[in-house]
């Protein structure tokens, strides 16, 4: 009779916490629509060239929803900052795209296509205004490479030195 009476209460106790616990069936991991603003908020700072506060709404949005999109955007921003002479901002390029395809290895922007190029640093543009130089072909040698030669063929005899 204990033993009824003990699995009645249990059955009790365990229907009164299903009440006081709600099924999170409904509820999203993630505020994603908090994380989509910042996402959107993050690529106009890039269309604009605000690249700081880019990184900014984009790291915000990794922190709340951090998935394979948030670090490949916050990496991008790196990296447009980065092209302005910012080491450091290359190396967290770097590693949020790293840590993107790591979250997603099939990942494919979608959101940002770059409609100009991003204006380049002024080492780049003294590397693109330097005369390239060219090499002139002369007459080209028949003679075999040296390198070409079969291995079946002895070597020289080397001299000995009498005694």
């Amino acid at each position: 009779m204990k033993n009824k009476s003990l699995l009645v209460m249990l059955f009790l106790i365990a229907l009164s916490g299903a009440a006081v616990f709600p099924a999170h069936g409904d509820e999203e991991l993630f505020d994603t629509k908090a994380a989509t603003q910042h996402m959107d908020n993050g690529i106009a700072y890039v269309k604009a060239k605000n690249f700081d506060a880019a990184i900014r709404e984009f790291e915000a949005a990794a922190e709340i929803n951090p998935d394979a999109e948030a670090y490949y955007y916050l990496g991008y921003a790196y990296y447009l900052k980065g092209r302005t002479g910012d080491k450091e901002s290359r190396i967290k390029s770097r590693e949020n795209f790293k840590y993107a395809y790591e979250i997603d290895p099939n990942f494919t922007p979608t959101k940002l296509k770059p409609t100009e190029p991003v204006p380049a640093t002024q080492t780049e543009q003294a590397a693109q205004s330097e005369p390239t130089a060219t090499v002139e072909s002369g007459p080209t040698s028949t003679a075999p490479d040296p390198g070409d030669q079969q291995l079946t063929q002895p070597a020289p005899p080397a001299e000995q030195q009498k005694e």
